[in-house]
């Protein structure tokens, strides 16, 4: 959103939202929008890692995607009854933008091509959770979920191969759509492939290229 701002939007428009905006601080594992309440603000991560998740008839968490420093939040109870379909919750201290919805909409209806950018990322962002999912081989649904997670988070400074923060197994298992055994032995058969290299609860991955050929489709 910042970066939609800086690019798409003039100075002026920036320096409103500015004024506008609030900054909220969540702690680790704390709820930062649920799902089913009313939508009153846009929400995007300043600093911190957090998880957009949704929840089955039977209670079952399926996290939609993983979210860092820049990272939008919130959007998809855009219009309808103008409520959270999903939940988000934080992995670590997060700091958090709030720009209120009013303002929002000033800024939407009078920069054009910020408006179009946003649908863009609208846009990508439906196209990827209609893929089938259920239909993808679980080692690529878990190769996927490795990448998603370090995509999204990175590389730890100190070394380039390890992820900066691993999310826990029965996190993967949520995000790949399997079990979380389906998931310890999924990551078990890539590490002892040399792809990947498990440091305890740690993911560092050693074939990113492999890695990437698994998660696709044949």
């Amino acid at each position: 959103m910042d970066s939609f701002l800086k690019q798409y939007c003039s100075p002026e428009w920036q320096a409103f939202v500015d004024f506008h905006k609030e900054t909220r601080e969540f702690k680790a594992n704390e709820i930062i929008l649920n799902e089913g309440d009313p939508v009153n603000g846009f929400l995007i991560i300043n600093k911190g890692k957090a998880k957009v998740y949704s929840t089955n008839s039977e209670g079952k968490e399926m996290i939609i995607r993983l979210a860092a420093d820049g990272y939008i939040i919130g959007h998809r109870g855009f219009g309808g009854d103008w409520t959270y379909p999903v939940s988000a919750k934080a992995y670590e201290k997060t700091i958090v933008t709030y720009i209120p919805l009013t303002i929002f909409n000033q800024v939407a209806r009078a920069n054009v091509e910020f408006t179009y950018q946003l649908m863009m990322f609208f846009a990508e962002e439906l196209r990827q959770s209609e893929e089938k999912n259920n239909l993808i081989p679980v080692k690529n649904r878990v190769a996927k979920a490795i990448l998603a997670n370090y995509a999204v988070f990175g590389s730890d400074p100190k070394d380039s191969l390890k992820i900066s923060y691993t999310i826990s197994r029965k996190d993967f298992a949520s995000k790949a759509n399997t079990t979380y055994e389906t998931v310890i032995r999924v990551l078990a058969e890539l590490n002892k492939e040399n792809i990947i290299q498990l440091q305890a609860k740690s993911i560092r991955i050693l074939d990113l290229q492999r890695l990437k050929e698994i998660s696709e489709l044949a």
